[in-house]
């Protein structure tokens, strides 16, 4: 009886898991369809982390930057902020214009 409980639950577990990473790469599949039309639309978005990154930081960022530690200061602003990676990139990258 106990195993057959056993067997139930861990059957559950499971379909749940595969639930939820088929949910996930359809999200996936609707952010990357969502950025490609707003690419080619030319909109504007406003950068939800800009409120985040303090000037302290972004001077350190800079001066990172600026000492070849870009990865570094990657890293960083990630954890300071909890940005992606490649939006994280993007801003460090900025910082060198």
């Amino acid at each position: 009886m106990e195993s057959g409980i056993i067997s139930l639950v861990l059957i559950l577990c499971i379909i749940l898991n595969s639930n939820i990473n088929r949910l996930q790469r359809n999200q996936e599949e609707v952010e990357l369809k969502l950025n490609s039309i707003i690419d080619y639309f030319g909109i504007d978005i406003p950068n939800k982390y800009k409120e985040k990154i303090s000037c302290e930081l972004k001077d350190e960022l800079i001066k990172l930057s600026k000492a070849g530690q870009k990865v570094k200061a990657i890293k960083k602003l990630r954890d300071a902020t909890g940005m992606d990676l490649k939006k994280a990139k993007e801003y460090v990258d900025s910082l060198d214009v």
